[in-house]
């Protein structure tokens, strides 16, 4: 919390000392004590004000009584200015709120204490780190990074500076996936021997993109109101186009994305690593297939079917969702249902989730499963903003920290390397980097320009 946030004790002492120099009665608004009370509420400033920074980050923080957004930052004028003049009138105030333009005006306020990242993807580590150097806790959207040596700076540059990470997998703050992490952990389904994972790809919403089938390759002028070279940041300028600076641009354009298989997979990949019990580890070994568009702009993978290796002997195999279909409709006796899923397969049988709080089990039974203190039970989120407004005031690790942000993001670059060469590619997750390809080690580092190089 910020420094300058004065104490309960001595807003009395001083409202006292003034009251007694005016010789009046002093009287206490009942604002400025609980959860409420300026001391101890969290000022946030957040950094991306696009579809996500909307419907997620300001729904969430606008019902939230200790949390006050006072800056808001967008490569988009009118977005930022947009949702500073919400939470403007939110508050009830006409200043309350600042636009910035430059997020590292941002990071300098003083009266920012934590920030959200939900800027689009290629900017999501670059800017976390500088706001962990600035002082800021951080509530990073997924997924990680495009740049896996830079996430290595992202981990240092938290524990150096002492700083609380939330990653946005907020699977984990939900009481179903909770539920099926505590059952495959305390045996329901037997040992644990397999998971399936899949995820969207770039055909799920093909219908929204401007122009068919992958996206507009034609340069036309950049709008008035967006900073283009604030939009690429770090990453190379290429020609703007009316599908590139969209919703839809940010998830699919190689230059600034993994596509879905990061920015959605992400969650299902999150809850395979908790009922694995590997938050500090990685896949060792990743062999499969797929491919990308040839035409348009969004050219991440559209298909992808990928087999890892932990080095506990549990194997997990990745896909898009048209790839999955056809296998997990193979033992899934209820209707399928297009989107993301997770199911773990134990030597009993199976339990998972099948498009988003859609659990099932092969023994609908034990989704009734009461637990108690006798079985092993996994960290408690009920809210995912909260935890990390909760982890803010407490400096207690969250419910996703950066450590298991790191290996779960690292998953998501490998199947990428692996679809994308056809080779098996091996990984050492205490080094952290890719074994005997030297080729395949270029895929997970990026070029960038300097002038937007944040992370120093």
């Amino acid at each position: 919390m910020r420094k300058k946030n004065i104490s309960r004790r001595d807003f009395i002492k001083n409202s006292v000392a003034a009251s007694a120099a005016l010789s009046v009665p002093t009287i206490v608004p009942s604002t400025v004590f609980g959860a409420d009370a300026p001391s101890n509420r969290i000022n946030v400033g957040q950094i991306g004000c696009g579809s996500i920074g909307t419907w997620m980050h300001r729904n969430n923080f606008k019902r939230m009584k200790d949390v006050r957004v006072v800056a808001t930052c967008d490569a988009f004028k009118t977005r930022r200015d947009n949702m500073a003049a919400f939470f403007n009138k939110h508050y009830g105030g006409s200043n309350i709120t600042k636009p910035y333009a430059d997020f590292r005006e941002l990071l300098a306020s003083k009266d920012v204490d934590a920030v959200v990242i939900a800027a689009h993807d290629n900017w999501h580590t670059p800017m976390s780190i500088a706001a962990a150097k600035a002082g800021k806790d951080v509530f990073c959207q997924k997924p990680l990074s495009l740049d896996l040596t830079r996430t290595r700076m992202l981990r240092k540059a938290i524990n150096d500076n002492k700083r609380i990470f939330q990653f946005c997998t907020q699977y984990r703050s939900a009481q179903g996936y909770r539920q099926v992490v505590e059952l495959v952990r305390n045996g329901y389904i037997g040992g644990l021997k397999h998971i399936d994972v899949w995820c969207r790809n770039v055909n799920f919403d093909a219908k929204q993109y401007n122009v068919k089938p992958y996206g507009s390759t034609v340069e036309v002028p950049i709008p008035g109101d967006l900073n283009f070279d604030a939009w690429q940041g770090p990453s190379d300028i290429v020609p703007y186009t009316i599908d590139r600076c969209t919703r839809w641009g940010g998830f699919h354009c190689p230059e600034t994305s993994l596509g879905f298989l990061a920015g959605c997979g992400i969650h299902p990949l999150g809850v395979a690593q908790w009922g694995n019990r590997s938050d500090d580890t990685s896949p060792v070994k990743y062999k499969g297939t797929g491919n990308v568009p040839k035409e348009g702009i969004f050219r991440t993978l559209e298909h992808w079917d990928v087999k890892c290796e932990y080095e506990n002997g549990v194997t997990l195999r990745v896909m898009d969702h048209q790839t999955a279909k056809g296998v997990v409709t193979k033992y899934l006796p209820y209707t399928w249902r297009d989107g993301d899923g997770v199911v773990f397969h134990g030597t009993k049988g199976w339990v998972g989730d099948f498009k988003g709080n859609s659990f099932y089990a092969s023994d609908m039974k034990i989704l009734k499963t009461k637990f108690t203190d006798a079985h092993e039970r996994v960290y408690f989120s009920r809210n995912h903003h909260q935890n990390f407004i909760d982890c803010v005031k407490s400096r207690k690790e969250t419910v996703c920290p950066v450590e298991m942000a790191i290996r779960c993001d690292t998953i998501a670059h490998m199947v990428n390397v692996a679809a994308q060469t056809g080779r098996e590619i091996t990984w050492d997750p205490k080094a952290e980097q890719i074994v005997g390809d030297a080729e395949a080690a270029k895929m997970i580092t990026r070029p960038y320009r300097k002038k937007w190089k944040v992370w120093q």
